[in-house]
C-alpha cells in the first residue's frame, strides 16, 4: 500500500469520526457521553486529543521522593541546554547561507532542515520508524517539563496524547500562574527540561547502537558475512535465489564481512570484470555446437550464457556454457590467462555483447556465494542487487532471525538524529518553541534590577524575530530543495 492510499484511507478515518463525534454530541447520546466520562478524548477536526490525570499522584510522590537528585539533574540540564543556544543560532544561519548558495549555483542538496514528507524525502518503509520516532521523542521531551515543575512543587493539570492525522505526540498542561511565580531560575529549569532530556536520549540512543555488536554476541556473530533482512521488489525464483535469513560471505572473489564491505564488493564488480579458469579439455567437449547460439539472443540464451576466450588458446572465441557449471568446475577468477595456473586453462570472460546488433551493455555475472546453500547466479547490474536486497551486519547464531535486530538498530538511528535535531530546534527562540520561553526567563535573570522594562521586552523581541526568521528561512530552503 503506497503512502497516498494510507494517508488518503486516515483522512477519510478523521473525518469519518469528526462527523460522528458531532452527531452524537448533537443527538446527546448518553451512551456517548458515559464513554467520554471514561475515555476522555477530544476529536477535532484532523485530530484527536486523549488528556487524563490519572498518573499526577504517582509523578508527583516519585519526584518528591528524589528531589535532591532532580534539583541537580535539572541544574546541569539547564546550563548544558543554553550552552546550546548560541551554536544552534550560528548552525541555522551557516545552513540558510549554504542553502541559499547551493541554489543560486543550481546544486541540488538536501538541506538540513526540511519538512518530512512521505515519499518524497521518506521512504515509504521507514514510516513506521519516523512515527515511533516522534511519539518516543515527544514523550522524553514533555516528560522532563513534567519532572521539573513537579520538583518545584507545580502542579500537573494534565498529560495526554495528541494524533495529527498519523502525526502522534504527547503534552503537559502545566498551570500557567503557578510556573509564572516561579523565581526566573526555576522557570528556566522548566523550559529547559524538554531540551535537555532529548540530548540525553539521543546520546544514549547513540551509546546502545554502538554497543549493539557487544551486546548481542551471545545471540548474534558480527564479521562471519551479511544476513539477508528483506527484499524490496526483488522476485526470488526458486532455491537457487536470494532467500530471507540467507548468510551471503562472498561476492565473486571478495570476501564479505559486514554491510560496508557489500557496497564495496558489489562497487568492486561494477569497476572490473572477473573470469573463469577453465580446462581446455571441458572447452572442447563440453561447447555447444551453436558458440553464437546464446550470444544473439537465440533461444538458447535462456540456458546458457556467452562466454569470451582469447583465441590464442583454444581454436574458438565465443562459448556457449550453462553460468552454473562455469562456476562449479573454476578453478580460481582471472582477468585474463595469465591468472590461471596452467597453460592448459583458459580465462573466460562473460560476454553482454550481442554480435546481432553489435550493442554492448555493462551487465556482470555475480556470483553471491551462501552459507549452507549453493550460490547466487545473477546477471545484471550490481546496483540492482543493492537497491533490491537488504542485509545486516547481524548472523544469528542460533533461530533468532536479523530482522528484530535490524528494526531495533534502525529505530537506534532514528532516535539518535531526530532527537538531537529536536533538540537542538526547540532551543532556538522561535515562537511555538520551548527556546522562545528560555529567552524569556533569561532576559529575566539579565535585566533583574538594572534595565528599564522597554529595553528587556525590545531584546527579547529581537531575539525571538531572530530566531523565527532563521527557522523559517531554513524551512523554506528545505521545501524549495525538495521541488525544485
Amino acid at each position: 500500500m503506497d503512502v497516498t492510499t494510507v494517508l488518503g484511507s486516515v483522512i477519510l478515518l478523521h473525518t469519518f469520526f469528526y462527523y460522528l463525534d458531532r452527531y452524537l454530541k448533537g443527538k446527546n447520546s448518553q451512551r456517548y457521553a458515559s464513554f467520554l466520562n471514561r475515555f476522555p478524548v477530544q476529536i477535532d477536526f484532523m485530530n484527536v486529543r486523549w488528556t487524563t490525570s490519572m498518573f499526577n499522584k504517582a509523578l508527583c510522590s516519585w519526584a518528591m521522593m528524589r528531589l535532591k537528585f532532580l534539583s541537580k539533574w535539572y541544574n546541569i540540564g539547564t546550563v548544558i541546554t543554553l550552552l546550546l543556544c548560541i551554536p544552534s543560532l550560528i548552525l541555522l544561519g551557516s545552513t540558510a547561507l549554504v542553502s541559499f548558495a547551493n541554489m543560486m549555483d543550481s546544486k541540488k542538496e538536501e538541506a538540513m532542515l526540511q519538512p518530512v514528507l512521505p515519499g518524497v524525502n521518506l521512504p515509504s518503509n521507514d514510516l513506521p520508524y519516523y512515527l515511533i520516532t516522534l511519539l518516543v521523542c515527544t514523550v522524553v521531551h514533555e516528560a522532563g517539563h513534567a519532572i521539573a515543575a513537579v520538583s518545584d512543587q507545580v502542579p500537573l493539570v494534565s498529560i495526554g496524547l495528541i494524533l495529527w492525522l498519523i502525526i502522534p505526540a504527547a503534552f503537559v498542561e502545566l498551570p500557567t500562574s503557578n510556573v509564572v511565580g516561579l523565581s526566573p531560575w526555576k522557570q528556566l529549569k522548566i523550559y529547559c527540561a524538554g531540551v535537555w532530556h532529548n540530548i540525553v536520549l539521543s546520546a544514549m540512543a547513540f551509546a546502545v547502537l554502538m554497543m549493539l555488536p557487544i551486546l548481542l554476541i551471545p545471540l548474534f556473530q558480527s564479521g562471519a558475512g551479511v544476513s539477508v533482512v528483506n527484499l524490496n521488489s526483488y522476485s526470488t525464483d526458486g532455491h537457487h535465489d536470494f532467500q530471507v535469513g540467507d548468510q551471503l560471505t562472498q561476492i565473486n572473489d571478495c570476501r564479505v564481512t559486514g554491510v560496508e564491505s557489500w557496497r564495496l564488493c558489489l562497487t568492486a564488480v561494477l569497476l572490473e570484470s572477473s573470469g573463469f579458469c577453465l580446462d581446455n579439455s571441458y572447452l572442447a567437449s563440453s561447447s555447444s555446437s551453436d558458440q553464437l547460439g546464446c550470444c544473439n539472443d537465440s533461444e538458447l540464451s535462456r540456458s546458457h550464457l556467452c562466454f569470451l576466450s582469447s583465441p590464442n588458446f583454444v581454436p574458438k572465441k565465443y562459448h556457449c556454457l550453462r553460468a552454473r557449471e562455469v562456476s562449479q568446475l573454476s578453478s580460481a577468477w582471472c582477468s585474463n590467462h595469465k591468472g590461471c595456473s596452467s597453460v592448459n586453462q583458459s580465462c573466460l570472460m562473460p560476454s553482454f555483447h550481442s554480435e546481432s546488433v553489435n550493442e554492448t551493455d555493462s551487465s556482470r555475472l555475480i556470483i553471491v556465494k551462501r552459507k549452507s546453500a549453493d550460490p547466487v547466479l545473477f546477471a545484471g547490474l550490481p546496483n540492482e542487487i543493492y537497491l533490491s536486497v537488504y542485509v545486516s551486519d547481524y548472523v544469528p547464531r542460533i533461530f533468532i532471525g536479523p530482522q528484530f535486530i535490524n528494526f531495533i538498530e534502525h529505530l537506534l538511528r532514528y532516535i539518535s538524529s531526530f532527537s538531537a535535531g529536536l533538540a537542538v530546534l526547540n532551543v532556538v527562540p522561535c515562537i511555538f518553541m520551548d527556546g522562545h520561553h528560555i529567552v524569556g526567563a533569561l532576559s529575566e535573570i539579565a535585566f533583574e534590577g538594572r534595565g528599564s522594562i522597554s529595553m528587556k521586552r525590545q531584546t527579547q523581541y529581537a531575539l525571538v524575530f531572530l530566531g523565527t526568521s532563521l527557522v523559517v528561512i531554513n524551512i523554506t530552503f528545505g521545501v524549495l530543495t525538495l521541488f525544485l
